[in-house]
Order: structure tokens, then C-alpha cells, then sequence
């Protein structure tokens, strides 16, 4: 298995795991990327296999972890 940060996800595959990891659902990731909800289920499909993991959490993680989240001062 390759490491985390050598494995490359698309735009659109950040996209939907930064939306993820926010707490969008399906229907709303779909919406807002003007894509369909198929699609959607595919691309987050593909990132647990490029990943080798099993749940929206762990994408969530991931999405942190690749700093794919927007940076935010309170």
C-alpha cells in the first residue's frame, strides 16, 4: 500500500472530500458541484479505494489530513 500523501486524488475527488468531510450529504455535494448524486456515490467510491478505507469518517480524516479543508480564523 502507498503512502497517503503519494496517492493523487482530481479535483473533483478533493472537491467531494472536503464536502465530506463538512458533513454534506449526497444530495447537497451533488447540487452544489452540479453533478448527480450517482456520481457522487462513484467518486466517493473511488477515494475509498485509493485509500483502502471504509467509511465517511475516514474520509473526513483524510480530507484533514491532505489539508483539503478551507483554513478559517475565529
Amino acid at each position: 500500500m502507498e503512502p497517503k500523501n503519494s496517492i493523487k486524488l482530481t479535483e473533483q475527488e478533493k472537491n467531494v472530500a472536503a464536502m465530506v468531510a463538512k458533513g454534506k450529504k449526497d444530495k447537497e455535494i451533488a447540487y452544489e458541484l452540479f453533478i448527480s448524486r450517482r456520481r457522487v456515490g462513484e467518486i466517493i467510491f473511488h477515494i475509498k479505494q485509493k485509500f483502502h478505507i471504509n467509511s465517511r469518517v475516514e474520509i473526513g480524516i483524510l480530507a484533514y489530513q491532505l489539508n483539503l479543508l478551507e483554513k478559517k480564523i475565529i
